[in-house]
């Protein structure tokens, strides 16, 4: 009676290559979720920025502190990079954010970039 052909071990590779591409993709995914909530604290920033500046009797200087405030507050780290500016023009102050968003596999997805814009009327 002849004995089968060994293959001990093949299973142990596809098992280790499946493994490491859930791995790589769970990190995809958590970045991805990372990213929207940054996002998020960005946009609600700009937000907190036009009502901090809305008011005639404060500067407008005051809608980029609080937007800045806010930003890092809500973000710490390396994570975003946020350039904001502010302006009032014809009775509403008018916020811009440029953003960048570090990716945690930067061979694989590049960092993702974006504007981001907040207006609101100036009270008398």
């Amino acid at each position: 009676m002849s004995r089968p052909a060994r293959q001990d071990g093949f299973t142990t590779v596809q098992y280790v290559i499946s493994v490491g591409w859930s791995l790589v993709l769970l990190v995809l995914v958590a970045n991805f979720l990372v990213d929207v909530y940054a996002r998020g604290a960005v946009r609600d920033a700009l937000d907190d920025g036009v009502r901090a500046g809305a008011p005639s009797s404060r500067p407008v200087a005051a809608c980029e502190a609080r937007a800045h405030e806010v930003v890092s507050s809500l973000v710490r780290g390396p994570l975003v990079t946020a350039a904001v500016h502010c302006d009032a023009q014809n009775g509403l102050v008018i916020a811009d954010a440029r953003v960048s968003l570090q990716s945690w596999l930067p061979m694989l997805v590049p960092d993702w970039r974006f504007s981001l814009h907040a207006v609101a009327q100036q009270e008398s």
